[in-house]
């Protein structure tokens, strides 16, 4: 078998809503973790899952910065959209969608002679787990 087409993370796209925020961003992670206050039953393969979509950034006062969105939005709930290869998706360049909520407001840490960054974890609103429709727990995995 050849090898598999690697992901390089340049040229992504990032998008909230439909602005691309990936110049804005340092790190873009979706994590999957138990879901809270979930209980496993003796039928269950494993307890309900929770994505989470972990930011980190440059902290910027303008209207239209990454980190103004979080702070302007916060309490809300947007569609997001990851595209690791950029472009159109397609069955081997997927893009990873779902509707996160605003609920962590990034920091503001500031120290001498250095360019600010944030990091905040957000919750992704979780759906019902259908992987014949590639959908896993709120996010969609976007083939075309």
């Amino acid at each position: 078998m050849a090898a598999s087409t690697r992901i390089k993370a340049q040229n992504i796209t990032f998008s909230i809503g439909s602005v691309d925020y990936a110049c804005d961003a340092t790190s873009v992670s979706l994590e999957l973790g138990d879901a809270p206050g979930d209980v496993r039953t003796f039928c269950e393969v494993s307890v309900g899952k929770q994505w989470a979509l972990s930011l980190e950034g440059i902290t910027s006062g303008d209207a239209a910065s990454l980190y103004r969105i979080l702070w302007d939005n916060y309490g809300t709930e947007v569609a997001f959209s990851v595209a690791p290869h950029g472009g159109t998706a397609s069955a081997s360049t997927p893009h990873y969608e779902g509707v996160v909520i605003f609920n962590e407001l990034p920091p503001m840490s500031l120290t001498a002679g250095e360019i600010s960054s944030f990091s905040v974890t957000l919750e992704v609103v979780n759906t019902d787990h259908d992987p014949a429709a590639d959908k896993y727990w709120g996010v969609e995995v976007v083939t075309a």
